[in-house]
This record gives structure tokens, sequence and C-alpha cells, in this order.
């Protein structure tokens, strides 16, 4: 009769005695005493052998020309592509100061269309009303008294690996840092709003294009100028938004910039004219 088993007796452990007890593959010993017994002899290694190392340092001897062939192109091409860059930089520089140059130009001639227009309506309540209706709309240039709010990217670090000036991206101004800032100027009683002289509009649109800020499709830099005409307790009433305590929370932990103060006589441009979809008379035939 078969003596049945009992499920709590431990099996034996063969195979682990098997392997403490003989860590080394036997083969692997056996091919060991060979090769310490043919080097006692004076035994050549095998020609396959002998080929394998020469492959082996033929390979090594070309990759090594070929990086050092590598090494030598990209330190040689560095100057051309230098000079591409500076070249590319001169052009921007170029061109942004032409349509700045161009922008002023622009408001030279609507502000002399405007005074055409205003010497051709015979109502002075008409000349005033289309004044306020520009100034609202963010059509026509305003000055008063009002808030200055600057802010600007954190101080760069380095790059422990290249050691590099690197900045943090938790350091840097981001397109809905002004967006926040501009709707918590809005919401603070403010009348009139500039990006960096940017005035604007119901339809303004401040995003981000490939690292760049954009405002209205026009790319401004920092540090950012972020300005309001707006009653006496403008500056309080940001002062005391959640945007205001972001900004000093970005302050106290990645050093970003951020300075608000009252400023009086403010001049804030008109903003460009937008495209017209659709228009309505209001008086006359």
């Amino acid at each position: 009769m078969t003596e049945p088993r009992n499920p709590y007796r431990p099996l034996e452990p063969t195979f682990l005695t098997d392997l403490f007890r003989e860590p080394l593959d036997p083969g692997y010993a056996e091919a060991a005493q060979r090769r310490a017994a043919s080097a006692a002899a004076g035994t050549p290694p095998p020609r396959w052998r002998r080929g394998m190392r020469a492959g082996t340092v033929v390979t090594l001897v070309v990759v090594g020309l070929l990086l050092a062939v590598a090494y030598r192109q990209v330190v040689a091409d560095e100057p051309t592509r230098t000079q591409v860059r500076a070249d590319l930089e001169d052009q921007i520089h170029q061109r942004q100061a032409e349509t700045d140059r161009l922008a002023r130009e622009a408001e030279t001639l609507r502000d002399e269309v405007a005074q055409l227009r205003d010497r051709q309506i015979s109502d002075p309540r008409l000349v005033r009303d289309l004044r306020e209706l520009e100034a609202a709309t963010g059509l026509g240039r305003v000055r008063g008294d009002g808030v200055v709010v600057e802010v600007a990217d954190g101080p760069p670090g380095v790059d422990p690996k290249t050691g590099n000036p690197e900045l943090d991206p938790q350091a840097r101004i981001l397109d809905r840092d002004l967006q926040q800032i501009a709707n918590a100027l809005w919401a603070a009683g403010a009348e009139a709003v500039a990006v960096n002289d940017r005035r604007l509009t119901a339809s303004s649109t401040i995003r981000n294009a490939s690292g760049a800020i954009l405002v209205d499709r026009q790319p401004v830099a920092g540090p950012y100028r972020i300005a309001a005409i707006g009653p006496d307790r403008l500056r309080d009433q940001f002062a005391a938004s959640p945007t205001a305590d972001l900004l000093r929370l970005l302050v106290d932990e990645f050093g970003v910039t951020y300075q608000v103060r009252s400023a009086g006589g403010l001049t804030l441009p008109a903003a460009s004219e937008p495209e017209l979809h659709h228009a309505t008379s209001i008086g006359g035939d």
C-alpha cells in the first residue's frame, strides 16, 4: 500500500544544492582547463580566433576613422552655420524695424484720417460719441492714469551635464501668464490694456507659436510690460487678485521678475484696424 504524500513535507532542494556546490558549468570548466593547458604548452590559439581578433581591431580602427572624419566635418562647418545664423538674425531685426516703422506711419495716417473725418461731421456730439467708441473698442489712442505690470523670465541655471546656461521651463513667462494678467486687469476695472505697446481689443489673441509669444500675430519679447488705464483703485484691485498671488509665488519659487506700480499720463496706441465683416447704418437714408 502506497503511503499518501504529506502536503506539508518539504521537497528536497537537489537542484539548489547542486547549484551552490558546483556554481560553474562543467563545460565552462573544461574549456578553461584546455585554454590553460594550451597556454602552458605554448600552443597558438586557433586560426578562427586570431582572425576574429584581427577583424575586431580593424573594425575599431575604421569606426575611429569615421568618427574623426565626422568630427572634422562638424568643426569645419561650424563657422558657416554660425554665419548663416547671424545673417538670419540680422534679417529678422531689419524686418522687425521696418515693420515698426510702417506701424508708426500707419498710426500717423490714421490720426490724419480721423481729423479729416471729424471736420466733415457737423454735429460735435457725433464726433464725441465716435471718439468714445474708438477708445472703448481699442481703435483710438487713449491717454490717462493707470498701472503698469512688468514681468520677465527668471535667471537661467547651469546644466550639470554641459555646463551651459539653461532656463528652467517653470521660470519662463508663458502666453497664458500674459492672458491671466490682462484678464485680471480687465476684471479690476481697466478701460484700455496694451502688452508691449500692442493694444488689446475684444478680438485680440495672446498665444504661443514655436516658443514665441504672439499678440494679435505680432511677436513680443520679454521683459513684458502690460499697461492699463483705469480708475484709482485699479492697482489695489489687481494686487489682490489670484493672478497677482500666482505671480508672487513664481517670484518666490523660480525667481520670476514681477512688479506692479501706479503710473500717470500713460499713452496707449490704437490697435490695428480689424477686418470688417459687416456694417450697420446708424442714421440717414
